[in-house]
């Protein structure tokens, strides 16, 4: 299983990265792809904040799930490579990603350690009425809505990150995509809760230790 993530996927993300201290982002033509490595949070598990001397944000994602083997996709087909959609967590080392991305360097320290992709309960993109209405998608940090967004305000939407990641690399069963933050990113405290909705429904529960 890949677990890929996709940068600045969101203008108001995209408007936002000078104020967190990352270079400024113009919106980009094609996606703008990262690995997460194998660093899936099990289920039902807290998040124990590394101790790793760096400063850990948030960043609330919909997550594809891919459902079967593809290569070189078809924009117009790859809707038939998924069918389950969530709300995940691309936990970022904000420190580390700023001097990455002021060096040049790719950001994998940043973006790849034990734990820092989290994804929630997984629900029928059908039964939420996609793709004839967006997904909306929200986090809450202990109790308060720190970010929300739907799908319909992505730079890049589902079927173009399938078919532009497909030209590069097979996509198999069970393959993540964190397709993307909004704006509303902000750093993690021992104590604290995140919580994860699609509309009303609430995917994602996650202690901080």
């Amino acid at each position: 299983m890949k677990i890929l993530g996709v940068g600045f996927n969101y203008r108001s993300h995209c408007t936002e990265a000078p104020a967190i201290g990352l270079p400024e982002q113009a919106e980009a033509e094609a996606p703008l792809f990262f690995h997460k490595g194998d660093a899936l949070l099990k289920p039902h598990t807290p998040f124990f904040l590394p101790d790793m001397g760096s400063s850990i944000e948030y960043e609330a994602e919909l997550v594809l799930q891919i459902c079967r083997v593809g290569k070189r996709i078809a924009e117009r087909f790859a809707h038939r490579y998924y069918q389950r959609v969530t709300v995940g967590i691309d936990f970022t080392a904000r420190d580390l990603q700023r001097r990455a991305m002021a060096e040049g360097k790719p950001w994998l320290s940043a973006k790849v350690f034990d734990g820092s992709a989290v994804v929630g309960e997984w629900l029928d993109k059908t039964e939420l009425g996609y793709p004839e209405r967006p997904i909306p998608f929200s986090l809450k940090v202990d109790g308060r809505v720190v970010q929300a967004a739907d799908s319909s305000e992505m730079i890049h939407g589902f079927d173009r990150l399938i078919a532009e990641v497909s030209r590069f690399q097979t996509l198999r069963m069970g393959d993540l995509i964190f397709t993307g933050t909004p704006a509303g990113v902000g750093p993690i405290a021992i104590g604290q809760t995140l919580e994860g909705f699609i509309g009303e429904h609430k995917v994602l529960h996650l202690p901080i230790k």
